[in-house]
């Protein structure tokens, strides 16, 4: 069964791959990826993408409506689409500019059928219950309700807020971490929100944004 549905899925994503090259100057490679980051189908010029769409898609899908695409790295021809309330579509071109890509979105609904029926009742799972504690008492000696002491004084930190100021013309060459990073550098996202928003170490994010910073690339402003 599971290689069934496997072959099911190298059918699909090789229909989209035919229809769009039709519109395209060359050659689209196809990744299906569900909405818990597993991967269904990826075209082999995609692997080296595969972690970077993975946690895109696991932090990302609720926050996209169906009909929605992203482009998330400026300099790579990496378009995800929305196209089922179970998946993403992911569409990448080694030539080209991204923009082309989007030619899909007129396109994308006709898969759908066949991507949900093939995931079944996939969805979200529910959060966990947490499970309740007993705290067991010796027998025969008397409980003694301690008072519970004062809360610490919330001490408010500063957050390190990363603003990327030079305009990308999207033919600079970044590795994906790289890419990822400058992306997330809008002014809103703390150091903190991007280390866990892409899961990258915080000493790696760090590193980057010092050494763009030295490049006058990057500002930093400190917010409570």
């Amino acid at each position: 069964m599971q290689n069934n549905q496997e072959e099911q899925f190298h059918i699909v994503a090789k229909d989209i791959s035919t229809q769009l090259g039709k519109s395209l100057v060359t050659r689209p490679y196809i990744a299906i990826i569900d909405l818990l980051g597993v991967t269904r189908y990826c075209d082999e010029p995609l692997e080296q993408f595969l972690d970077f769409m993975q946690n895109f898609i696991r932090s990302n899908f609720n926050l996209l409506q169906i009909g929605d695409h992203s482009l998330p790295l400026g300099s790579v021809n990496l378009a995800f689409f929305k196209a089922s309330s179970k998946a993403m579509i992911v569409i990448y071109t080694v030539k080209g500019l991204a923009g082309q890509l989007l030619s899909f979105k007129s396109k994308m609904f006709e898969w759908t059928d066949q991507i949900e029926a093939l995931l079944g009742d996939l969805e979200f799972p529910a959060p966990a219950i947490p499970t309740e504690t007993r705290t067991i008492g010796i027998q025969n000696e008397p409980e003694i309700q301690a008072a519970a002491p004062p809360p610490p004084p919330t001490k408010r930190g500063l957050k390190t807020v990363p603003f990327l100021t030079k305009k990308l013309t999207g033919k600079e060459k970044f590795s994906i971490e790289v890419a990822q990073i400058l992306q997330a550098c809008d002014g809103e996202h703390s150091v903190q929100d991007i280390c866990s928003e892409t899961g990258y170490p915080l000493l790696k994010i760090n590193d980057i944004i010092r050494t763009y910073q030295k490049k006058n690339w990057i500002t930093l402003k400190r917010i409570v």
